[in-house]
């Protein structure tokens, strides 16, 4: 507390009532172990102790509630305690600002951003010829650094074009491969699970629920659907 005060009458005061209370819990410590190993009549010594800590209440209580007026300022305390979780009012409107033009710069990238994309255009590509979305390990990071780019900026590319996040882009593309395995004959003995784990998916649930999630259909019932 003493240290993010910043009235210098506040501090000394504050540093004065403590250093007078050390001062005392001090002599009153220092008053009872002497008495307890000579044997000495301490009462007086006590009294004298207790009228100094009454007159130290009462001359706090006179500093705080009238001079400071602490009693009136409850919210202002609140505040004071808990400043690591406020934000002065005279830099609020900075931040404000700050933040509305990080903002503003944001927008103004992402509306830079269409489907001529370089990068996602190379992105495409990997998915199309090369075919990168078999790899069940396959994450943004991994994309990235096909293409030479931060993670961010890769879900960047593909949240303002798509409207989508990473994970769902690459799964339509390992659904679209499952699909066309279905319509397929030469994997007519491949069931249903393989094709999935086959196009990259991990498992049957997620390969089921992003299935369903692309076609509005199961895999089964997709099947069904074709024949």
């Amino acid at each position: 507390m003493i240290r993010h005060l910043k009235d210098p009458k506040e501090k000394k005061w504050i540093i004065t009532l403590l250093t007078i209370l050390y001062l005392l819990l001090l002599t009153w410590l220092t008053t009872y172990l002497v008495a307890l190993f000579l044997g000495l009549d301490i009462s007086s010594a006590m009294s004298g102790l207790a009228l100094a800590a009454t007159f130290i209440m009462h001359w706090t209580a006179y500093i705080g509630i009238y001079k400071y007026k602490l009693a009136k300022n409850k919210d202002a305390i609140y505040s004071f305690l808990n400043n690591d979780l406020a934000v002065s009012s005279a830099t609020l409107p900075i931040i404000k600002k700050t933040i509305t033009q990080e903002n503003y710069a944001i927008k103004e990238h992402k509306e830079s951003i269409t489907m001529d994309n370089l990068y996602y255009q190379k992105l495409e590509l990997l998915c199309k010829e090369q075919h990168i979305y078999t790899d069940s390990t396959l994450n943004r990071e991994k994309v990235a650094e096909k293409l030479g780019i931060s993670a961010g900026y890769v879900s960047q590319i593909i949240n303002t074009i798509t409207g989508d996040n990473f994970a769902n882009y690459i799964n339509q593309y390992r659904v679209e491969a499952v699909k066309e395995m279905i319509s397929d004959s030469e994997y007519e003995n491949y069931n249903l699970l393989t094709m999935g784990l086959e196009s990259g998916f991990t498992s049957k649930t997620t390969f089921y629920k992003a299935f369903k999630k692309v076609t509005g259909q199961t895999p089964n019932e997709y099947k069904n659907t074709i024949k």
